[in-house]
């Protein structure tokens, strides 16, 4: 009887502190994915004033006067999708790489030290929000593959918690999806 006793008591122990190591781990992560989502936020912030002197430097140069104001139109587009999350703040950059394509275009060669500069501060901003965007995608799919087990499910439920959508660009979904499985 003592035995038993003792038994259950070890069983309830165990599936208590198994609970709370389960609940720790699923609000730190939670914690993290809200830090590297607005780490993210911080360098589309700093890519957007990147963009805007880029495109004063471009008409105060009065260069590509037509794709400045494509460009224009996609920072627009930016910045109404970052309200609406991930997968829109993707088409949305989809639509500015081809702007920023079609103003590259139209450069001169030899390019101005302001336009270089500016150009500098764009690519800068560009590797910010790319290390930035990496690292939320990973946390993201570690995430979803812990809410994979019901166990995690059950309590993620419980503390309010769902899965995350991936800020995959446009034709990375493949790469992801091959590298390191679907991203669910």
């Amino acid at each position: 009887m003592i035995t038993a006793l003792a038994i259950v008591a070890a069983l309830a122990l165990w599936v208590s502190y198994s609970g709370w190591r389960a609940s720790s781990r699923l609000r730190r992560g939670a914690h993290q994915l809200g830090s590297a989502w607005e780490h993210v936020q911080r360098a589309l912030s700093g890519r957007e004033q990147a963009l805007r002197e880029f495109l004063s430097t471009l008409s105060s140069l009065g260069l590509v006067p037509r794709g400045r104001q494509e460009l224009e139109k996609a920072l627009l587009e930016i910045r109404k999708a970052q309200t609406a999350g991930p997968r829109a703040l993707a088409e949305a950059d989809d639509q500015l790489k081809i702007a920023l394509r079609a103003v590259y275009g139209g450069l001169p060669r030899s390019r101005p030290p302001a336009l270089k500069q500016a150009q500098n501060r764009l690519a800068e901003a560009e590797d910010e929000l790319d290390l930035a965007r990496h690292r939320y995608n990973e946390l993201v799919l570690d995430w979803n593959s812990l809410l994979v087990r019901w166990t995690y499910r059950w309590l993620a439920g419980k503390l309010g918690l769902s899965r995350w959508e991936p800020y995959l660009l446009p034709g990375e979904e493949e790469e992801f999806a091959r590298q390191r499985g679907p991203a669910f």
